[in-house]
């Protein structure tokens, strides 16, 4: 295919995702939720979009290269190694243990190298990914794209997600969780460059502190991939500072499942820890608003292991209290569609 660095012209079906909407009632007021549903992107996330942005701009810039190697908790890596196998450029994709094994056999399956890095004594699984990525590039020749700390990275949601976002505005807030911390800074700067009424707000769990620091000094470890962070971010230092609502991965757990028995969303599990702050943010409203909420991914990349892995790691008792908490609210909410129909 011929190569081109433009967003317009991605070969790829990156881009132009659904935003579904959902009326939901809280209190006394109606407020309209909206799910930018970043799963039908080509290769199944939002990273899809960094991965193609960061990887053209790097040839744009340097010329053909022929090997690449990064550090991902798993969606980046997925849509990169998937991409790479597309160009036929060789990927090596540096992760941890908690990769879903979703992410690791697509990546695998895609021809790339999965190396699995091993924390030294008191450094995060986030440090080891990039400590690894980094040295395997220095050893073999690969160009290191470092996500984590390419401003091409943020870039790359500034210029090409929130405007596809925002043109289906205005919003009173905007949700997201933090993850590498690129599309929350992304999201900052188009903000900062597009003045508008619209509040930034971040999803985190208590242990998170990728842009603000954990209000207990929580070191507990994250129990969903990419639901926060717990390494600071490079892209850190937004001004202003974004909102921030603490949602515990309990809660998270039991959306999904509610989500899933309701027949309302495919989204995976931090983009429902996301609509769930947004939920949170909606009851203290004292007007009807609307926000959307950008989801990461898609639940193909957890179903298999909800059971076996993410509920334990949480407990039996705090998921189930989670869900009767949560039950009617999950209950309540409405697709617009729905809504339309019922009215007709």
């Amino acid at each position: 295919m011929p190569f081109t660095t433009a967003v317009a012209d991605c070969p790829f079906k990156i881009g132009h995702t659904p935003l579904t909407s959902y009326r939901i009632k809280l209190g006394a007021h109606t407020h309209e939720l909206l799910v930018k549903e970043e799963h039908c992107n080509e290769f199944g996330s939002v990273k899809d979009r960094v991965a193609w942005y960061i990887l053209s701009k790097t040839i744009e810039k340097t010329g053909p290269v022929k090997a690449v190697v990064d550090a991902s908790s798993g969606n980046y890596g997925n849509a990169l190694a998937c991409i790479c196998e597309r160009m036929g450029i060789g990927a090596t994709i540096v992760s941890s243990a908690s990769i879903s094994a979703h992410n690791a056999a697509q990546i695998e399956g895609s021809g790339a190298r999965l190396v699995i890095a091993e924390p030294k004594p008191g450094e995060t699984a986030n440090a080891a990914r990039m400590r690894v990525a980094g040295e395997i590039g220095q050893q073999d020749g690969s160009v290191f794209l470092d996500q984590y700390s390419n401003p091409l990275n943020p870039a790359a949601h500034q210029n090409w997600t929130a405007p596809e976002v925002f043109a289906d505005g205005p919003f009173d807030a905007v949700f997201m969780t933090s993850s590498s911390g690129g599309t929350s800074r992304g999201f900052a700067d188009y903000l900062k460059a597009h003045p508008s009424r619209t509040q930034l707000c971040l999803v985190e769990p208590e242990s998170s502190n990728a842009f603000l620091d954990s209000p207990s000094g929580s070191t507990e470890k994250l129990k969903i991939p990419a639901f926060g962070s717990q390494r600071r971010s490079s892209f850190a230092g937004m001004k202003p500072e974004p909102g921030m609502i603490r949602m515990d991965e309990a809660s998270a757990l039991a959306a999904f499942t509610l989500l899933h028995e309701h027949g309302l969303s495919k989204v995976g599990l931090s983009s429902v820890g996301v609509m769930l702050g947004a939920i949170e943010w909606l009851s203290r409203q004292d007007k009807p608003s609307r926000v959307v909420c950008i989801c990461a991914d898609g639940d193909e990349r957890y179903l298999d292991e909800i059971e076996a892995r993410y509920i334990p790691s949480v407990g039996q008792e705090a998921y189930e209290a989670a869900r009767a908490r949560l039950a009617p609210v999950i209950a309540g909410m409405q697709r617009m569609a729905t809504v339309k129909a019922d009215a007709e």
